[in-house]
């Protein structure tokens, strides 16, 4: 493609604009910019299930004894982008530190690191286009989820126990133009770049309603 620019512009020969003395005549200028193919809000729910006996608790402990506390660094997130045709895949974890206690004894601190992948669907969007996501925010800390595997004798002998973090962010996929001056701002790219506080342990109560006793 051929562009012309910063040259006069061609007047309309049936209607002839006065140039004022001492005025430079007007001129076509081109700017090179990033165009936005699709900018979205996206959540990602990082999630890891690990059994109890990983975790140091023993195999015959009673599962109501036990209680975490769950601390997420925001600081520590690891998160990666792929852009392939009409798609952003998005990759990485979320550290957490856990203290797990039974019958009120604490046992030594635990760092997991909570995995997540996600694929956001942008019509459009090439391999070559330029990939950026905003820092990533911490939407919720969840309270850990205990699932029984494995009962002799009525004894839990392997239980599962599963951590999720739920954070935020925005991907956007751009692509180089070349354009006239003149624009229309339509908003920040990044939402939340005057967000400092985020929850980094659970915040909401958890309701059990059915607990497999009939």
């Amino acid at each position: 493609m051929d562009f012309t620019c910063n040259s006069n512009n061609v007047v309309n020969a049936c209607c002839p604009q006065k140039v004022q003395p001492h005025m430079a005549p007007p001129s076509v200028e081109c700017l090179k910019v990033l165009s936005v193919i699709c900018t979205q809000n996206v959540q990602k729910v990082a999630e890891f299930a690990i059994p109890t006996v990983d975790l140091g608790i023993p195999a015959d402990t009673d599962l109501d004894l036990l209680t975490f506390n769950v601390t997420a660094d925001p600081t520590g997130i690891v998160m990666r982008g792929t852009l392939i045709e009409g798609k952003v895949i998005n990759s990485g974890f979320v550290p957490v530190t856990v203290v797990i206690s039974v019958a009120g004894v604490a046992l030594p601190a635990v760092t997991l690191n909570l995995p997540f992948q996600e694929e956001t669907e942008c019509p459009g969007a090439c391999p070559g286009d330029d990939l950026q996501e905003t820092t990533p925010v911490i939407e919720a800390v969840l309270e850990p989820v205990i699932t029984p595997l494995i009962s002799i004798g009525g004894v839990v002998t392997l239980a599962l126990v599963t951590f999720k973090v739920i954070i935020r962010t925005q991907i956007t996929v751009s692509r180089e133009r070349l354009v006239q001056a003149g624009v229309t701002v339509l908003g920040d790219i990044n939402p939340d770049r005057c967000t400092t506080l985020q929850p980094t342990s659970p915040t909401s109560r958890t309701v059990t309603f059915f607990n497999g006793n009939g």
